[in-house]
């Protein structure tokens, strides 16, 4: 049995192709043939998630107390190897100073407090 999963993955794979619109066509084709149309609705709600999914994680998100400057972003953005994701930057009042960065699903954490902590570890030693 093909699940409505597999079928939008393969969706977003044509989608890539060169001639994406010839092999969608074919793809719809395939659904009538095999008469999988009912399961439409299924394969897109999967689409969109796995869109938003993508999308989320390759976005670098920053964290950081105030506003950063663009030389800052740049230098966080080399530093998690991120040079041409796109940015987003949150304000975080429980941060003390530094930052926290996410993408594709690592965290980076610059924060004033671990950067504390991982010097207490070093002293203590």
């Amino acid at each position: 049995m093909i699940h409505s999963r597999t079928l939008a993955q393969t969706a977003l794979t044509l989608l890539e192709k060169p001639d994406a619109e010839k092999h969608i066509d074919a793809f719809l084709k395939y659904l009538q043939i095999n008469n999988l149309s009912g399961i439409l609705p299924q394969v897109i709600a999967h689409i969109e998630r796995l869109e938003s999914t993508t999308s989320k994680n390759e976005t670098l998100h920053i964290y950081s107390k105030y506003e950063l400057s663009e030389k800052e972003v740049n230098d966080i953005q080399s530093a998690t190897g991120a040079q041409d994701a796109q940015v987003e930057q949150h304000i975080d009042d429980s941060l003390l100073g530094g930052f926290s960065a996410t993408y594709k699903g690592h965290i980076y954490d610059g924060s004033l407090k671990s950067q504390v902590i991982r010097l207490k570890t070093m002293l203590t030693r």
